[in-house]
């Protein structure tokens, strides 16, 4: 029988230490010691938790916090606004756990380095790496498998809650990106292992990302051939010179046009392999 997530949160880590827990991709969820860590009640202490966790291989130096969250506030206004997010931080995580999570260096913050910590953002990255090794090597099953694990991973954009935090808008579009290519990939390698079924499933879902993405308007279109329903096929054509002329005022390139034709053609469906 499968854990609940909560439990699965609660389990302890190396030595009998408290597990914490964190979830950014989507809306952020924290445990520690199987108890769920407030981060609704204040921004100022989420954002800080956020930054602190996806930074917490070195210690991050005080006026990096401060000119990363208060660029424009005067230096001292901005170390105020720092010790009151610190202390915030400590006081969720002292909910939680009484021991030492938050440690101070030589003005510079970190979690406890010894403390096992999971993170939703690194297991989704690790995955991406190793289905683009596999896919180096050509080994489409592994490839295929991480690249479902990282999409099954990918709950929502990063801090999905606060899409305006300026100070995760390169780390949540990058996320973005790697998403897309994983589900493009996922969606080609499922076509390839002849599973369509699921390579439409995917391009489907990443199209509501990426509208104007043509590979994955382009791998439909060939699965829908594939299932013998090439009128969702053409409908789909449409669908990708629409987005591109809504978001871009361009026309599909010349290989989307091409497949277009090709599908157009009478008794399409009896040479679709072809294309």
């Amino acid at each position: 029988m499968t854990q609940p997530a909560e439990e699965r949160d609660a389990a302890p880590g190396p030595g009998g230490q408290p597990l914490l827990n964190a979830r950014l991709l989507g809306p952020m969820l924290v445990t520690l010691n199987g108890r769920r860590v407030d981060t609704t009640s204040s921004r100022r202490t989420r954002y800080l938790l956020a930054y602190l966790l996806l930074h917490r291989r070195s210690a991050v130096p005080r006026d990096v916090l401060m000119e990363t969250f208060w660029p424009d506030s005067r230096p001292e206004a901005a170390r105020n606004s720092l010790h009151v997010a610190l202390t915030g931080v400590r006081r969720v995580l002292g909910r939680a756990w009484p021991g030492e999570v938050l440690v101070r260096r030589h003005g510079s913050y970190q979690l406890v380095p010894e403390l096992p910590i999971w993170v939703d953002v690194d297991e989704f990255e690790r995955f991406c790496g190793d289905g683009r090794r596999a896919d180096r090597l050509g080994a489409d099953e592994l490839a295929l498998a991480a690249y479902a694990a990282a999409d099954r991973l990918y709950g929502g954009d990063l801090l999905a809650e606060d899409p305006y935090a300026d100070w995760a808008s390169w780390s949540r579009d990058s996320l973005r990106l790697d998403l897309l290519d994983v589900q493009r990939r996922l969606a080609e390698l499922h076509a390839a292992a002849g599973d369509h079924a699921a390579a439409v499933l995917v391009a489907r879902r990443a199209l509501e990302i990426d509208p104007c993405n043509e590979p994955l308007h382009r791998q439909l279109m060939r699965s829908y051939r594939e299932t013998d329903q090439v009128h969702l096929a053409l409908t789909q054509f449409h669908r990708c010179a629409e987005a591109l002329w809504r978001e871009h005022r361009v026309g599909p390139s010349a290989e989307t046009v091409e497949l277009h034709e090709r599908l157009r053609r009478p008794y399409g469906t009896q040479t679709r392999r072809s294309a």
